[in-house]
C-alpha cells in the first residue's frame, strides 16, 4: 500500500512539475541578427535586484534522475542547495563538442568546472554577465556549477557539435523536463 502511494505521489509530482513548466515558460527565438550581435542578457525590470536566496522555479529543482555518465546525449540543467549546474554526457566514445553560452542581468559567481579535462574550459565575460563553456564529452560527464547574484534569470543557448541542440536533448530538474525551445530563459 505504501509503495503504491509513493509511486502515485512521485507521478503526481512529475505532472505538477510539467504543468508548472508549461504555465510559466515561454519560447525564445534566435535570429541571425541575434547571432551576429552576440548573446545578450534577458530583459528584467530591475537588473540589479539582489536575491539573497536562490528562488528558482520548481521545474529545474533537483539533479535529473536520468543523469549518469554515458547516459542520454545532452545537457542536464538543475538547481539545488549548492547552486545551478549545467552538465553534459553522451553514450558515445567519440569526441563531441558541447558549447554553452549563458547570459544574465545579474552576475555569475562561484563558477567551477565539473570533471573538466585538458581542452575543456569555461570563462566568465562581460563583467560577469556572460558565462561560456566548451567541453569535449565522450561517455563521461563535463560541465559547470555556478550561482547568480542579482538579475531575474538566466538565458541558455546550448550547442552540440556546432549547432543548437534540439530541446529534446536538454533535461531540466529532477524529472528531466525539456524546454520548449533552445535558447530558453529561466526566471526566478
Amino acid at each position: 500500500m505504501f509503495k503504491r502511494f509513493r509511486i502515485r505521489t512521485m507521478a503526481m509530482a512529475g505532472v505538477l512539475a510539467a504543468a508548472a513548466f508549461a504555465a510559466g515558460f515561454g519560447a525564445v527565438s534566435l535570429t541571425p541578427a541575434t547571432l551576429a550581435a552576440g548573446p545578450s542578457a534577458p530583459a528584467t525590470d530591475s537588473p540589479t535586484t539582489a536575491h539573497p536566496v536562490d528562488h528558482w522555479p520548481a521545474w529545474i529543482q533537483g539533479r535529473p534522475l536520468s543523469l549518469h555518465a554515458g547516459g542520454a546525449l545532452g545537457y542536464y540543467f538543475w538547481h539545488d542547495e549548492t547552486g545551478l549546474h549545467l552538465w553534459t554526457t553522451t553514450p558515445s566514445n567519440r569526441d563531441h563538442v558541447f558549447t554553452a553560452v549563458l547570459t544574465t542581468r545579474g552576475t555569475f559567481r562561484d563558477v567551477s568546472g565539473q570533471q573538466l579535462e585538458p581542452g575543456d574550459h569555461y570563462k566568465v565575460l562581460d563583467h560577469g554577465h556572460r558565462l561560456v563553456m566548451q567541453v569535449h564529452t565522450y561517455s563521461g560527464i563535463d560541465g559547470v556549477n555556478f550561482r547568480i547574484d542579482g538579475g531575474d534569470g538566466v538565458t541558455l543557448r546550448l550547442y552540440y557539435d556546432g549547432h543548437l541542440i534540439d530541446p529534446s536533448n536538454i533535461f531540466a530538474g529532477r524529472f528531466s523536463v525539456h524546454p520548449r525551445a533552445n535558447p530558453f530563459t529561466v526566471e526566478r
